[in-house]
């Protein structure tokens, strides 16, 4: 195993990325950018279409680099806002292996319904804050031999997954970008795509996007461990909730990932509006949050933002356009 912070350990993580790769691509699909045009601000952006990924999210790399690595498990379980969940039990269906899903009861309704939907799928309702999901599969797991647990975050293999985004990235960019926006919950697709592109993007700033309503990653960063932090309602679902105590995450976010923008619930809803009328494109709000952020940063230069996921209600964005 490889041990995190990752400062002198660059080269074995980037390594570690190319066979996690290997092992997933009968799974997941590389993803295209879309260049825009340089707005006003002096800013050229480049999108990262994770939105077009199998499920409709990037999660679906960090649940088969979890299911590919190691012994077949008997069965799978995992907690979920909606995206990861989507992503295991698509990548347990493909293994042909049974999968709970433990879901907050105030997860997004539009995620829910496609969860309920999936064939094979046994999915548990837990009320209250997401991270009690989480916690529950866990007991769950620890309670069932060979009953594997792929977390959505806190877990090598997931982030090793999520870095795959990275690997892309550094081979469909010709140059370094000046600044790298992509949305935190957990922290595990930043602490992916950080441990693949650091050492080659040197002098590229990566920005951690939080919801002001939801800041858990910032909060554990600047004090240096988990903490309580503010939990209300955003747009930013896939983001919203606390942090499993100890998790691999915030260590690397602390070494590898430059500053962390907090973001209003109007700006995440401006965002989706602009993607949508000016480009086409359905994002959800976290997705939504990093383009916000982005579009907030008016130092000038190359942008890159990750649009991590496409799986919006048509509720929402109706709610969002009025």
């Amino acid at each position: 195993m490889i041990d995190w912070p990752l400062e002198r350990e660059l080269e074995r993580s980037y390594a570690a990325a190319v066979a996690a790769r290997e092992r997933i691509a009968d799974f997941v699909r590389v993803t295209p950018t879309l260049g825009l045009e340089e707005g006003a601000d002096g800013v050229a952006r480049t999108l990262k279409l994770e939105l077009l990924q199998r499920t409709g999210s990037f999660k679906v790399r960090g649940a088969a680099a979890a299911l590919s690595a190691g012994e077949r498990p008997r069965a799978v379980v995992a907690a979920s806002t909606g995206n990861h969940g989507l992503a295991v039990v698509a990548v347990a269906a493909a293994l042909e292996l049974p999968c709970r899903v433990f879901v907050p009861a105030a997860a997004a309704p539009a995620k829910l319904a496609r969860l309920r939907a999936a064939a094979g799928v046994e999915v548990v309702e837990v009320e209250g804050d997401p991270l009690l999901a989480e916690l529950a599969a866990r007991e769950v797991a620890e309670g069932e031999p060979r009953t594997l647990l792929v977390p959505p975050y806190n877990d090598a293999n997931v982030v090793l997954g999520q870095a795959t985004l990275g690997l892309e990235l550094l081979e469909q960019l010709t140059a370094a970008p000046d600044a790298l926006f992509v949305a935190v919950g957990g922290g595990g697709l930043i602490s992916g795509i950080a441990l693949a592109v650091r050492e080659r993007w040197p002098q590229c700033r990566i920005v951690g996007c939080v919801p002001a309503a939801s800041p858990a990653m910032a909060a554990a960063v600047a004090a240096g461990a988990v903490v309580a932090a503010p939990l209300e309602p955003t747009l930013s679902d896939a983001t919203a909730g606390g942090i499993e105590d100890g998790a691999i995450t915030v260590a690397i976010c602390a070494a590898l990932v430059d500053e962390f923008v907090l973001v209003s619930e109007e700006e995440i809803a401006s965002a989706m509006g602009v993607a949508l009328l000016e480009h086409s494109l359905g994002l959800e709000g976290a997705s939504a949050l990093a383009l916000a952020a982005s579009l907030r940063d008016h130092s000038g230069g190359k942008h890159v933002v990750v649009l991590g996921g496409g799986n919006v209600g048509a509720e929402t964005l109706r709610r969002v356009l009025s």
